[in-house]
């Protein structure tokens, strides 16, 4: 009897998903994949213990597709996933970027009026060093 109703649910699943889609009211998608392979699957069932092995095949083999396509959609949704988490990673990083060059220090060329004003600092206390009286190594210094 759990045979028969099982063959019979498999009937209806398949049916119900094939006629949703082909109304345009089921996509083409892990849902009407589902009913394929919980259909296929319970028929085939139902159809093996029956010792009918040509329909047991066939809906053997339809579980199979089902089951190819539902892993190829998982595997796509997942690589999207991951593409646009990729993405968002890629995007935060500019933004980072961007904000940390605002706040970086000014380039050396941006500096130079400030290293010219220290270049005549030092030209001033060199200047002032070659006027000073020359002491030879070892020599008393003058007080």
């Amino acid at each position: 009897m759990f045979i028969e109703i099982l063959g019979w649910f498999g009937a209806l699943v398949i049916l119900a998903g094939y006629a949703l889609f082909s109304l345009g009211r089921l996509p083409d998608g892990r849902l009407y994949q589902w009913t394929n392979l919980v259909g296929a699957v319970c028929i085939s069932i139902n159809v093996a213990v029956h010792g009918a092995y040509p329909s047991a095949i066939v809906n053997a083999i339809w579980a199979i597709i089902a089951a190819v396509v539902l892993l190829r959609l998982r595997s796509r949704r997942r690589a999207e996933r991951l593409a646009a988490s990729h993405a968002a990673a890629q995007s935060e990083r500019r933004i980072r970027d961007a904000e940390m060059a605002q706040l970086a220090p000014a380039p050396f060329i941006e500096s130079v009026p400030a290293v010219t004003a220290a270049l005549a600092v030092v030209v001033l206390a060199a200047a002032h060093h070659e006027q000073a009286p020359q002491f030879a190594p070892g020599a008393p210094a003058a007080v």
